[in-house]
């Protein structure tokens, strides 16, 4: 393996780390599925977990589902997508720019920190069984009679290193942007939010200016540059909010837990809290994955067939689109609340949401029109990934799109229909694959080995996709008979579902451990090792094998 620089090698030590979490929040998964089919079905399996969960704390079988289910979403978001999101970001950023990262020291620190967030906030539901819920539903987190107190005041302290850390992230990225150094001028603050709204062409075009050398300038700033700076507004949005969130459980929890102070839970209106939780948490949903998607679209297909992207000019109009669409959606979680403003729920959560289908609609389209007119195509693996994604992108937000409706979601909305069709579609079929495909690509650019388009390949495109989808459909379905979301049924329900919900998920195993080996053996043990051995002790790098 070539000998790395440092963002090279510290790139490589993000997507490592990214796939351990992958790997314990897929676990997860399957501990649930678990949970959800009964003992004889399993022929006695579910006996395993006893090893797995240390029950010995006196803890049931239901209080581990939901701590594991409220651990499940952070470890798999925040530690598998933030961590590879990071990496590539640190590495395709000054790469495009043609200069060096702005603080090179942050760079660890993040590393650092968004680790010990993503652990404080699992250990807390394994542990001390933290749960919550992923959604933190006021004042469900501190009813202390019902959650762990110290849970609570752990949880809290973890989500609250996250959101900072990601703060940190998008300060270093800015701050990289808009750095002035040899050969790059650099670029303001106000010109490169400007550019990356798409306000600079309508200012022109409503004034009739002609173009100059500066707007000339920041017109080829790279679209892939453009969209992680619109993305990065969503992800400052959701850290704060966020943090907010983090902040006040370690404010209830603290006092309990050290003088059993116990803080009035009524001094936050609970309808606010939603309102304002959800606001936030829907730039992650629907405004910081969706454009840190297209971004990336937008920068590897080009690169991959070999053609400039089809309508770019249009795209950086989308991007702009996308923002005043994200930053008002959030009442499509609130669709069933009847508290929630009947105007709230019928323009945010229904008509401004149908939005998001237009240019996410445009935004597969340009990229789409991109592989068309490269014809002849060569299907590499990032490739093969990417259309995955598309594909997965596309039926994950019809069924978004289906689900935000008025009167349709009183039903549907607290059942597995918004869970598997929608949110687990775009997660597990749409980011993951991507993010796949961006270690498929950026393993050769970083090390200068090839990764071979073999079975391998095959076997985790074909084995995650068809789980992928495999799983989610057996969840809608059983939404559709009735079943709710964040509700384990002991009695057996649902059952025929739920047994292809779990086989679909250990195919989706099957295709990562296919993932992991083709990645190890192309790079080689020693390799991938010597990734975390200071420079002193590293062992000579073995040839790898791409047989």
């Amino acid at each position: 393996m070539a000998q790395l620089g440092f963002l090279e090698k510290w790139t490589l030590r993000f997507a490592v780390v990214g796939l351990l979490f992958l790997a314990l929040s897929g676990l997860e998964g399957v501990l649930m599925r678990i949970d959800l089919v009964n003992e004889e079905a399993l022929l006695g399996l579910q006996g395993a977990l006893n090893v797995i969960r240390p029950l010995g704390q006196g803890a049931s079988p239901a209080e581990y589902f939901y701590a594991t289910l409220t651990a499940h979403p952070i470890v798999g978001i925040y530690g598998f997508a933030y961590m590879a999101i990071m990496g590539a970001f640190y590495f395709l950023v000054p790469f495009l720019l043609k200069k060096e990262i702005r603080f090179k020291k942050l760079v660890p620190v993040n590393f650092f920190l968004q680790i010990a967030g993503v652990l404080i906030c699992w250990a807390a539901g394994f542990f001390l069984l933290f749960n919550g819920l992923y959604t933190l539903y006021w004042p469900l987190p501190v009813s202390f009679d019902r959650v762990p107190v110290a849970g609570t005041a752990m949880f809290g302290f973890g989500l609250l290193l996250i959101e900072i850390n990601i703060l940190i992230f998008v300060f270093n990225l800015f701050a990289t942007v808009l750095r002035r150094s040899n050969p790059s001028p650099g670029y303001s603050l106000r010109r490169y939010l400007m550019e990356a709204f798409g306000l600079s062409r309508l200012v022109r075009f409503l004034l009739r200016k002609e173009k100059s050398e500066d707007d000339l300038r920041y017109e080829e700033m790279p679209v892939f540059i453009v969209a992680v700076g619109r993305g990065s507004i969503d992800t400052v949005i959701n850290a704060f909010v966020l943090l907010t969130a983090g902040a006040l459980l370690v404010i209830y929890a603290v006092p309990a837990l050290a003088a059993g102070l116990y803080l009035n839970p009524q001094a936050i209106d609970p309808l606010i809290y939603k309102n304002w939780f959800w606001w936030g948490l829907d730039m992650v949903a629907d405004g910081n994955v969706l454009m840190y998607t297209a971004g990336t679209w937008y920068l590897l297909v080009p690169l991959l067939v070999g053609r400039k992207l089809y309508g770019e000019s249009v795209v950086r109009t989308v991007i702009l689109a996308d923002l005043l669409i994200s930053l008002g959606v959030w009442s499509h979680h609130l669709l069933a609340d009847q508290p929630q403003p009947a105007f709230l729920r019928l323009l945010s959560g229904q008509f401004i949401t149908w939005g998001e289908f237009l240019t996410m609609g445009l935004t597969i389209f340009a990229v789409m029109m991109t592989i068309w007119l490269a014809r002849p195509v060569k299907f590499t693996p990032p490739l093969k990934f990417i259309m995955g994604s598309i594909f997965s992108f596309a039926v994950g937000g019809v069924a978004g799109v289906f689900q935000a409706n008025y009167g349709l979601n009183v039903v549907a909305h607290n059942t597995q229909l918004i869970v598997g069709p929608h949110a687990h579609t775009m997660l597990l079929g749409g980011l993951a694959m991507l993010i796949f495909a961006v270690i498929y690509a950026l393993i050769p650019m970083l090390t200068k080995i090839e990764i071979p388009n073999s079975r391998w390949v095959d076997v985790h495109l074909w084995g995650w996709l068809l789980g992928a989808f495999g799983m989610t459909s057996a969840m809608g379905w059983a939404g559709n008979l009735g079943m709710l979301r964040r509700t384990l049924y002991p009695d057996g329900a649902y059952q025929p579902e739920m047994v292809v919900a779990l086989i679909s998920s250990l195919l989706m195993a099957i295709a990562f451990a296919s993932f992991l080996i083709n990645i190890i053996r192309s790079l080689g043990w020693r390799n991938v090792l010597s990734l975390f051995i200071p420079q002193g002790r590293q062992v000579s790098p073995s040839p790898p094998s791409v047989t």
